[in-house]
């Protein structure tokens, strides 16, 4: 039947591995079912995607055993041009997939590659761009959309084709909140309205969880668990087993034994009341912030930048310190100019007008190589950064370059590995591994360096919890170290940051402790952000303020309030 799915036994092993991605994978989706996807970063998520649409085995080189049947028709009975048809697959980045210059060229294009006649390609334009609502933008320029436009120009062209099936891998992981909005809602629409089986990649599973019929987690390439959205939730060891972010009105719910474990922070407000008592001193909030005596590591004085000149300011008339030791998150709406912020930091642009001093020097009289083991930074794209033939080889790159002996080299690219848990990988190609294993590469190869100012762009993309927190610990560790980094994770930015700074158009419009940001509705509105639920659940309760569950457990449990 159109939109179903039948996987038996099937085993992928890629040419550059000794260990297959996929082992004995069965599974099965019956048309018009809304599946999310999920689990440890590495796990096999994007190669059982690519298996279905015919990537594998058609276009990539590999062992495949098993057997994979779409729609009733083995995959491998079938051309790659004839499973497009069926199954439209959306990568993580939308750039990576979005090449024309106009956006009914782009939802035209699969069309045109199936010789359909003008009349079909006509139709199939207007039907896409109206169910992702972009009718308005058909003759608009994707380079110039915002994030979430781009991802919904890419599903338009997966859905021009009319495909029974649509496979996302990550769609909203490089999203604000309003744009992985749009997407959801576009996502359920097909689903409800059109009748299109959705496999979707995420692991953001609180946005998706009220979207989806059933939960399927993967681990070392095999399915650890398959439940229906109104069981998946009931035990949730499988998630803290595999290092997964359960959501926190669940994580709570569980912790505190209660039976119900609603998703909405109402109704988890409503479970709770009777376990909270009556008084609940306050536990303030741990700012981590350095004392205002810390010295600048970073000063933006009335700054400036245009891509182009007479062109648009990415960044606007902005005055900023950052001081030495603070954990800085800079947030926003995609395009607020927080990727450019970073790239004036690490010196890889100048600015239009005024000046930005790092480290004590100023940016417009060196390049970005002065400040080569100084200043490091993690790019959105982990692969424009990896060039080495191996990870080790990757992550010793740096301090080689530094001229470091080899023994130094050596000892700092080990702890590098083991820091970001990538000491099984050294021997393999970074460009072969997942996403989140080279976005791993990728923070390794510059902590190996010991930068005093750390830049990372979105380092949570494509990461499981465990990743996260792991990583964040071992970059906030040294006190004596900034680290700065761009994210539209509010959880990782309550745990995390000492500060945030949020961008609109490139201007400040928020500067402090991640509590007085996240209770600021202006602020959210404005950026378009949403404050974590636990905070939301803790004002429902009228407790103290909270920022993460752990704090929350801790006052309702009477722990700590002596402290």
């Amino acid at each position: 039947m159109p939109g179903s799915i039948r996987i038996e036994q099937l085993s992928f092993t890629y040419p550059s591995q000794t260990e297959p991605t996929l082992r004995d994978v069965d599974l099965s989706v019956e048309p018009g079912e809304f599946v999310l996807l999920t689990g440890p970063t590495g796990c096999g998520k994007t190669t059982l995607l690519k298996c279905l649409n015919g990537i594998i085995p058609h276009e990539s080189a590999g062992s495949m055993t098993g057997t994979v049947v779409i729609n009733g028709v083995d995959s491998r009975a079938v051309s790659h041009a004839e499973l497009c048809e069926q199954v439209g697959l959306v990568f993580q980045n939308p750039d990576d997939q979005l090449f024309s210059s106009v956006v009914e060229d782009e939802v035209a294009f699969g069309l045109e590659n199936l010789h359909k006649g003008r009349g079909e390609i006509e139709a199939g334009i207007r039907e896409a761009l109206d169910w992702v609502g972009l009718t308005g933008l058909r003759q608009a320029t994707p380079s110039n959309l915002s994030g979430g436009q781009k991802q919904r120009v890419a599903i338009a062209a997966m859905c021009a084709m009319r495909p029974s099936i649509l496979a996302l891998d990550e769609p909203i992981s490089q999203l604000d909140p309003r744009g992985s909005q749009e997407i959801l809602k576009v996502l359920r629409d097909l689903n409800r309205e059109h009748g299109i089986t959705v496999v979707l990649i995420e692991h953001r599973i609180r946005d998706v969880a009220g979207l989806c019929d059933r939960i399927v987690i993967m681990d070392q390439g095999g399915i650890a668990l398959d439940r229906p959205i109104a069981e998946a939730f009931s035990d949730l060891e499988p998630f803290v087993r595999l290092g997964l972010r359960a959501p926190e009105t669940l994580s709570i719910c569980s912790s505190l034994g209660l039976p119900d474990r609603p998703l909405a922070t109402g109704q988890t407000a409503e479970a709770l009341r009777a376990s909270i008592p009556a008084e609940v001193p306050g536990l303030p909030p741990s700012s981590g912030s350095p004392g205002e005596e810390s010295e600048a590591a970073v000063i933006f004085r009335d700054v400036t930048f245009a891509y182009e000149k007479n062109g648009p300011a990415i960044i606007d008339a902005m005055n900023l310190t950052l001081s030495a030791g603070e954990r800085v998150a800079f947030m926003g709406p995609n395009g607020s100019g927080k990727s450019t912020a970073l790239s004036l930091m690490a010196a890889l642009i100048r600015p239009t007008s005024g000046g930005v001093e790092v480290l004590g020097r100023k940016t417009d009289s060196i390049k970005a190589y002065d400040l080569a083991g100084q200043v490091g930074m993690v790019f959105q794209n982990p692969d424009l950064m990896l060039l080495a033939e191996s990870v080790a080889a990757e992550v010793q790159f740096g301090p080689r370059n530094l001229k470091l002996p080899d023994t130094e080299c050596a000892r700092r690219a080990g702890a590098a590995l083991a820091s970001m848990t990538i000491e099984s990988l050294a021997d393999q190609m970074p460009l072969s591994l997942s996403r989140g294993q080279r976005l791993r590469t990728a923070v390794a190869a510059v902590l190996s360096m010991g930068p005093r100012l750390f830049l990372l762009d979105e380092p949570t993309t494509g990461q499981d919890r465990v990743h996260i927190e792991k990583m964040m610990d071992t970059l906030c560790r040294d006190c004596e170290t900034t680290v700065v980094f761009c994210t539209h994770d509010v959880e990782t930015v309550a745990r995390y940051a000492s500060r945030v700074v949020v961008l609109v158009e490139g201007r400040v419009i928020g500067d402090g402790p991640p509590l007085t940001i996240f209770r600021d509705s202006e602020i959210l509105e404005q950026a378009s952000l949403t404050p974590p639920d636990v905070l939301v659940l803790s004002e429902k309760l009228g407790l103290p303020p909270c920022l993460t569950v752990e704090t929350f457990l801790r006052l309702v449990r009477k722990e700590g309030r002596d402290a």
